[in-house]
């Protein structure tokens, strides 16, 4: 009950600050891996009552690995009101286990996950329906609510109750793909810069090219620094942040190899394209 009652608090909590952001996220793990367990083996009883404590090879495989990581992020989130841990940096963005294949997908399978994506769409799409922004992140949270909800809806078309063994694993296929974005969601709105970092990821994934509109986790020392008018001003000598949460702060810049250089916070950056970086002064 510990991830439930937590997430609760979680949802009380106000504060911006790194540690706040850390404990709510920590707590969405908890929850959300214990919630996807627990409606597993919950809809496994409902569907054949007679066999509790009993369940198919894949169910059991996929709700042990969500359950053995609960007490680490319950112990990360307490830890954090108190002494914020900064290597849970290290461990984002958290990941769902792998569904081992053994049989073909049951049913009752099926309506685990369906359940589970339930609970934690619910959570998450009220979120993102609530913002109001319109830069990037609010677009990239916007955009995987989006696919999140598309990989729900073609489950459901394909069929989540009384079909054959194909369609039921294709069904399987796109309720995993949408539980993972939920969770995934759940993270980036706990911690939004995570965004940035889940979105060069997914880019590498894909072997995508560099995109006209790159992330700051992309810029590399050399790359032309304008001002607000065009003139080229310098050249980018390092980039400050911290690449596993993906929190910016900052470049170094200088006019050539020999210039002392000065620092440009985020705030003053105007823009970031493929190769330049445009100041708003």
């Amino acid at each position: 009950m510990g991830a439930y009652g937590l997430l609760e608090d979680a949802d009380g909590s106000l504060g911006d600050d790194r540690a706040s952001q850390y404990f709510r996220l920590c707590a969405w793990n908890a929850f959300a891996l214990q919630t996807i367990a627990d409606r597993l083996l919950d809809a496994d009883t409902a569907a054949d009552p007679g066999t509790v404590g009993y369940v198919p090879r894949e169910t059991l495989a996929f709700a042990r690995a969500c359950y053995d990581q609960v007490p680490d992020w319950l112990y990360l989130a307490r830890g954090m009101r108190s002494d914020p841990d900064p290597r849970v940096a290290d461990r984002l963005p958290a990941r769902l286990p792998l569904w081992e294949h053994y049989e073909p997908t049951r049913a009752s399978e099926l309506r685990g996950l369906q359940d589970a994506f339930e609970a934690l769409q619910a959570r998450t799409e009220t979120k993102v329906n609530a913002l109001s922004g319109t830069d990037r992140v609010c677009a990239e949270l916007r955009h995987l609510c989006a696919q999140m909800r598309a990989d729900a809806d073609y489950a459901e078309q394909v069929g989540v109750r009384g079909s054959g063994p194909v369609e039921r694993g294709e069904a399987r296929s796109h309720l995993l793909s949408a539980l993972h974005r939920a969770f995934m969601l759940g993270q980036l709105l706990a911690l939004p810069s995570l965004v940035e970092v889940e979105r060069v990821e997914q880019d590498h994934e894909e072997d995508l090219p560099l995109s006209e509109s790159p992330s700051w986790l992309q810029i590399g020392p050399g790359w032309a620094v304008v001002d607000s008018g065009g003139t080229r001003v310098g050249v980018v000598v390092r980039v400050l942040g911290d690449r596993a949460t993906g929190v910016f702060d900052g470049l170094d810049i200088a006019a050539g190899v020999e210039s002392a250089g000065r620092r440009v916070s985020p705030k003053e950056i105007a823009a970031i394209r493929r190769g330049e970086i445009q100041l708003s002064a």
